[in-house]
């Protein structure tokens, strides 16, 4: 690699209190396009014409007549042994780079067009299960690279042409096959994903609107390349080289990102956090950022609160300041760098790195207060005589490329099993979890209270990637709330200690249905209510001393 690209803060920057995306450097994993079930794949069937993605286009032509298809393809198969067209969807290293779902395929010569000009820096490329199977033991239209005795000087390779407004920019060459060698040892068939560089001969990125993608192959006939012309993709406008600092990121007080821009994750430093977010809910998994602090508001209205404030060092400097936290939301998640590095014995490791990465663990407020308490859907800790051995933990696990597990560390976010009940707990203090050096961080939850679906217990808790972090600071006293009358049929009454500056009521759903945008200025409001329909709800006071909710039912 020519270029050494320091990333300090990559895709996520906030503006405004909310989160914005730097474009120019947002990639493509193509996880967050949707596909029906694992191991299956959409070849454009739904006449669809392809994919669309951060204004960048895979484009797909299916024939219905002949169930035939060119151009691009979705996928998230697995399958690494089949030989021949019918398997023509799986990559060969059967999974996405660092070991995401979905990837894509590409069948012919192709294009990847986009919606305006962008400077562009690469992508990862490996083969088809098909291609290479073909390659290594031949097909019924190809032959075995490298011939019967190995001695065939073959080769097959792709040539990314990258133009600007018709002109040609760049181009770079890719060998998914090379047989060329005068040591045979050295032949290779490409069987992993390898990162391709569009900017061959310059040492910036190149601003373009389009690339081809074509191949070659000495295995060729009357009727053109006999190799089958496939090649998968993943991590478009990836980079490949991540120098990088953790760094903190600055973000206004009482605010969240829950991936409702659909972009399917987000970057900070070296890491990329993946995130789902589903339209038609409202509603995500995955990971959300967040500065809320909130220790004393049950339910999934608080869903984005820590029970502890964060309070950390910037490393070149004595400033303090608010930082934000990560939540998960699920009962599996995970954590990866998307980046290799080429100078590093080939994988670019999450700890590998100047300064080491730090994972500080706590409870979501949501989690521990449904532990606390108890809910409509999740039991009290410990239960009503505190006998009994609840326990609510989290697996971190230190994964390998190879998909190994290297390191397990168990953090308790809850422990109940004590013989002494004075000594139960439920996590109220930032962790560190031990991490090894790996290629992702898998996280895991394990909830004594399970049931009929699984685990009972709010699936929630918070990650900080503070450098270093102290427990001391002082809570934030909250307003008092009060709702009357509860249940209401018409007017609900607000009354609070400290003056009202708007109000939301939000349905069991987490919509908001009424709001009051105007500031009050006053401790008390009469919200007519009679236009909502019958059920549970939810009003949010906004006031200069933080925020409360209130459960109320209409009648």
């Amino acid at each position: 690699m020519k270029r050494k690209i320091i990333q300090l803060l990559s895709l996520l920057l906030f503006l405004n209190s909310y989160a914005q995306y730097d474009h120019t450097r947002v990639y493509s994993t193509f996880d967050n396009i949707p596909l029906s079930k694992s191991d299956t794949f959409n070849n454009g069937a739904d006449l669809s014409g392809g994919f669309a993605h951060f204004g960048r286009n895979w484009t797909n032509s299916y024939m219905p007549d002949w169930d035939s298809w060119s151009g691009w393809a979705l996928s998230n198969m697995t399958d690494t042994s089949t030989p021949g067209y019918q398997n023509q969807y799986s990559a060969i290293p059967g999974h996405g780079v660092s070991h995401t779902n979905n990837y894509m395929v590409s069948y012919g010569n192709t294009f990847i067009k986009l919606d305006s000009s962008t400077d562009i820096s690469g992508a990862y490329f490996t083969n088809s299960t098909y291609v290479y199977l073909d390659l290594m033991n031949g097909g019924d239209f190809s032959k075995k690279f490298g011939g019967e005795n190995g001695d065939d000087p073959d080769y097959f390779s792709v040539k990314f042409y990258s133009y600007l407004m018709g002109e040609l920019v760049d181009s770079t060459t890719l060998y998914l096959a090379d047989f060329r060698f005068s040591d045979n040892s050295e032949d290779y068939i490409l069987n992993d994903w390898t990162y391709v560089d569009f900017n061959n001969d310059v040492d910036v990125d190149i601003r373009i609107d389009s690339i081809a993608i074509k191949y070659e192959s000495s295995d060729t006939g009357s009727f053109g390349i006999n190799t089958p012309t496939y090649l998968c993709m993943d991590d478009f406008n990836a980079i490949s080289t991540a120098e990088v600092m953790p760094k903190m990121i600055r973000f206004d007080e009482d605010t969240f990102y829950n991936g409702s821009d659909g972009a399917g994750g987000f970057n900070v430093s070296h890491l990329f956090l993946p995130n789902n977010y589903k339209n038609t809910w409202g509603s995500w998994s995955g990971w959300s950022v967040s500065s809320m602090y909130d220790d004393v508001t049950p339910g999934y209205t608080n869903q984005y609160s820590s029970v502890r404030r964060i309070m950390s060092t910037i490393p070149e400097s004595e400033w303090y300041f608010e930082s934000v936290h990560f939540v998960n939301n699920g009962q599996k998640n995970t954590v990866r760098s998307p980046y290799f590095n080429d100078a590093d014995e080939g994988i670019f490791g999450l700890v590998r790195l100047p300064v080491p990465v730090q994972f500080h663990i706590t409870n979501a407020t949501y989690a521990a207060l449904d532990m606390r308490d108890g809910s409509a859907f999740s039991k009290k800790f410990g239960g009503d005589s505190g006998d009994e051995p609840d326990f609510f933990r989290l697996l971190v696990k230190s994964v390998s490329a190879s998909n190994d597990i290297l390191n397990i560390d168990t953090i308790y976010l809850a422990d109940f099993r004590f013989e002494d009940n004075t000594q139960d707990y439920i996590l109220d203090e930032w962790e560190m979890a031990e991490i090894v050096p790996c290629d992702r961080v898998d996280f895991e939850l394990q909830s004594s209270d399970v049931g009929q679906y699984g685990m009972n217990t709010p699936a929630y808790f918070c990650l900080s990637l503070a450098q270093s972090l102290t427990n001391s600071v002082t809570n934030k006293t909250l307003p008092q709330l009060n709702v009357y009358p509860n249940p209401t049929q018409n007017i609900l009454n607000i009354l609070t200690d400290k003056s009202i500056q708007r109000i939301e009521l939000i349905s069991a759903d987490g919509r908001i249905v009424a709001n009051r945008k105007e500031k009050i200025v006053s401790n008390k409001y009469s919200f007519d209510v009679s236009s909502l329909v019958t059920g549970v709800y939810f009003a949010k006071i906004y006031t200069s001393n933080g925020t409360s909710i209130s459960k109320f039912i209409k009648q």
